[in-house]
C-alpha cells in the first residue's frame, strides 16, 4: 500500500496513455462511426485504396447518414484528405486493420468478422476490454515501447478503469489524467491504491501540485478521455451531461455481474481468440445484451410507440405471430441516433425476435432479406424465413441506414 504522501515519478519522460491518435476526433469512437467505416472498408477491401473515389463516396454516404446524430464530418475527409491519413490509428489500435501498410484497403481477420457481423458489437467491446494493453504495439513507436518494457510496465487500461470505477462509483477525465495515469507508472501500485487516492482527492485531502503531468501535449487530455468514451459508448460507463474535465462517467451497476466476468477473464496476455473462446463458454454476452436492451426501452414514449406500431402491423413481421401479449414495437433506426417514434420507423416483433433485432443478431435489408448471426442461426436458422415482405408504411431508408451503419447494442 502506498502512503497518502506518495508522489509518483514518471518511468520515462514520454510516459502517457495513448488511445489511438495524436490528433483525436472523439466522435470516431462512437460505434456507428468506428464500425460504420469498418463495414464500408469490408465492401471495398482488396480492390480500392483509401484515397479512391469509391471510399470517398462511402464516407460521404456515412456522413450524410449520421449528420443528424453525431458531430463528425466525414464528407470532407475523402480523396487526398482521406480519413485514414490522420485517423487510421483508431482502427489499428483495436486490431481491426493491419499495422503494416497495404496498397489497398485491408482488414484483419478480427476486423473482417466484426464487419461481417460474425462478432456482435457487445462481443467486440468485451474482447477489446479484455485484450487492449499499453504499450499498444499496433500504434506505439518501437523506441517508446522499449521504454515501457524496460520499466516493467504492462497496463490493461480499460480493465483497470472499470475496476476502479466499480469501487468509486464513477470517474472523471480529470481523475484519469491527474491521478490514475501518473500512478499507473508505478509497477507496485495496487487497485486499492488507485481507489484510495481518488477518494482522498474527492475529499480535498490530496495535494497534486508535485505530481507529474502525463498530458502535456496539446491533444493529450482528449486522448486520455478516449478510454472513458469507449467504455461509455459501449454501455459499461454512463456519461453524464457535459464534456468538461469533471463530467462524471458512472459505473453501470445494471451489468455489474457481467463486468466482473469480463474483468476476471483470461489473466495473462490474452489474445483475441482467447477472449472470444472465454466469452463463448459463458452467458456473459447474452446477459449484457439483454440488460442493455431492457434499459434502452425504458423511455416515456415507448408505450405510445408500441400502440401505434401494433395498430399498423398486427403481426410479427418475421414469425407472423399475432398474440398481443408477446408482441413489441422495434425501432428500425435507433432512438439514440435520432430514429423517430413513428410507424414508419417500427416493426411489430415477437419478444425474442425483437431481442435478436436490437442486439444485431437478426438483420433485415430494404428488400426484405433476413440475415442471422452465427450464434442466432444455431437456434433460429430453421425458424426464420430468408426473406419477408416489408409493409408499405415502413420507411425503407431507415432499413438501409440500419443495414449500412448499425451492429446492434
Amino acid at each position: 500500500m502506498l502512503s497518502k504522501d506518495f508522489i509518483p515519478r514518471l518511468p520515462f519522460p514520454e510516459f502517457k496513455w495513448k488511445w489511438a491518435s495524436y490528433a483525436p476526433t472523439e466522435s470516431i469512437n462512437d460505434p456507428v462511426v468506428l464500425l460504420g467505416v469498418l463495414f464500408r472498408m469490408e465492401k471495398l477491401e482488396g480492390r480500392y485504396k483509401y484515397n479512391s473515389d469509391e471510399f470517398d463516396r462511402e464516407l460521404r454516404e456515412l456522413s450524410s447518414d449520421i449528420s443528424d446524430s453525431i458531430g463528425v464530418n466525414l464528407a470532407s475527409r475523402g480523396g487526398s484528405r482521406n480519413l485514414m491519413r490522420n485517423s487510421m490509428q483508431y482502427w489499428k489500435a483495436l486490431n481491426l486493420i493491419p499495422t503494416v501498410k497495404t496498397p489497398y484497403i485491408s482488414l484483419t481477420d478480427f476486423g473482417r468478422k466484426v464487419a461481417r457481423h460474425e462478432i456482435s458489437q457487445t462481443e467486440f467491446s468485451a474482447i477489446t476490454i479484455m485484450t487492449l494493453k499499453l504499450p499498444n504495439a499496433n500504434i506505439e513507436d518501437d523506441a517508446v515501447s522499449a521504454k515501457w518494457r524496460d520499466s516493467g510496465l504492462v497496463i490493461y487500461p480499460l480493465k483497470l478503469l472499470l475496476s476502479i470505477a466499480k469501487h468509486t462509483g464513477y470517474l472523471t477525465t480529470k481523475e484519469l489524467r491527474t491521478i490514475i495515469i501518473p500512478l499507473s507508472g508505478t509497477p507496485s501500485c495496487t487497485l486499492q491504491d488507485y481507489v484510495d487516492f481518488i477518494r482522498l482527492f474527492r475529499n480535498g485531502d490530496l495535494d497534486l501540485n508535485d505530481w507529474p503531468d502525463c498530458c502535456r501535449g496539446a491533444n493529450d487530455k482528449r486522448m486520455a478521455r478516449e478510454f472513458l468514451l469507449f467504455l461509455s459508448n459501449y454501455g459499461y460507463l454512463m456519461q453524464e451531461e457535459g464534456s468538461n474535465d469533471e463530467a462524471r462517467f458512472l459505473f453501470n451497476k445494471d451489468i455489474s455481474d457481467e463486468i466482473d466476468s469480463i474483468l476476471s477473464g483470461v489473466a495473462t496476455n490474452p489474445t483475441i481468440d482467447d477472449a472470444l473462446r472465454l466469452l463463448n463458454s459463458t452467458d456473459v454476452i447474452s446477459d449484457v445484451e439483454r440488460k442493455k436492451v431492457q434499459s434502452s426501452r425504458a423511455r416515456p414514449h415507448q408505450a405510445l410507440f408500441r400502440k401505434e406500431v401494433l395498430q399498423a402491423c398486427q403481426r410479427c413481421v418475421i414469425t407472423n405471430v399475432s398474440l398481443p401479449e408477446v408482441l413489441e414495437a422495434a425501432h428500425i433506426k435507433p432512438f439514440k441516433y435520432h430514429g423517430a417514434d413513428s410507424v414508419g420507423n417500427g416493426f411489430a416483433m415477437r419478444l425474442d425476435i425483437h431481442m435478436l433485432f436490437d442486439t444485431g443478431h437478426l438483420r433485415i435489408d430494404d428488400a426484405g432479406i433476413v440475415e442471422l448471426s452465427g450464434r442466432a442461426r444455431m437456434d433460429y436458422g430453421s425458424l426464420i424465413p430468408p426473406r419477408i415482405v416489408i409493409p408499405d408504411f415502413i420507411d425503407k431508408d431507415n432499413l438501409r441506414w440500419r443495414w449500412d451503419n448499425y451492429n446492434g447494442m
